[in-house]
């Protein structure tokens, strides 16, 4: 089953945009009368049947609606530092789509390579990861973000918050445990989770952290690359609910 997306279906709309039109109909072949299945990035599978297959605009008539289409039981936003060569944030976020993530965030910090960030094309690669991993739900991506900023946000009680690091935090007055741990007391199904850039996050990022909250975290013994961390939170999460 192929999915179309269209984030204006549950306001009304009953047209595909001319990129997901053609697709269906020049690419796919679709013809009046087919049904077709198209998500609206909020989470809803909606059946529906073409009755005007233009390939610039294909029009459709929706008979039924599926909630929560490709759910997932916990609510994840993964905050991620970009590293240099950009093909491997987007590579993450193709694949943190298809486990199962809320929403991501770019980090600029203290020793952050990248300090420009251009998301149109993740954007693209996230919807397209979300209609191949049968997901009704499209990860929001924000925009580039400040560490110190994303530190102070003012997440909920509700949210477990994991800062990754590498080095110890005991001269910082803080302690660190394997996400594995972290995860079996967290007693929440909301998580935010900080993977820092190449350099990792500097001590004073560290401490702002620990000032406000944040649980400093572990992914093992193995030195991972940004992407590579990110995703092995982001599995973690999902195996452990």
């Amino acid at each position: 089953m192929e999915l179309f997306y269209s984030r204006d279906i549950a306001l009304g709309s009953s047209t595909l945009d001319r990129q997901e039109s053609n697709h269906c109909v020049k690419v796919l072949r679709h013809r009046c009368g087919d049904t077709i299945h198209v998500i609206d990035g909020c989470g809803n599978l909606y059946e529906c049947v073409i009755v005007d297959d233009n390939p610039n605009a294909t029009l459709y008539d929706i008979k039924s609606v599926t909630e929560g289409y490709g759910s997932h039981s916990y609510w994840l936003h993964m905050a991620v530092a970009p590293p240099k060569n950009i093909d491997r944030f987007e590579w993450f976020c193709e694949k943190a789509t298809e486990t199962g993530v809320d929403e991501i965030t770019p980090l600029v910090g203290d020793y952050s390579e990248r300090k420009v960030f251009k998301g149109e094309r993740c954007e693209r690669i996230i919807v397209s990861a979300a209609k191949q991993s049968h997901k009704g739900a499209v990860p929001q991506l924000h925009g580039l973000t400040g560490v110190a900023d994303f530190i102070k946000q003012g997440f909920g009680p509700d949210t477990a918050k994991y800062i990754c690091y590498c080095d110890d935090v005991e001269a910082l007055g803080g302690t660190k445990i394997h996400i594995r741990e972290a995860l079996k007391q967290a007693g929440v199904s909301r998580f935010a989770v900080m993977i820092g850039p190449e350099g990792d996050f500097s001590r004073n990022e560290i401490a702002l952290a620990l000032e406000h909250g944040w649980q400093v975290i572990s992914l093992g013994d193995s030195r991972l690359r940004i992407e590579t961390a990110a995703l092995t939170a982001v599995a973690a999460v999902y195996l452990a609910s």
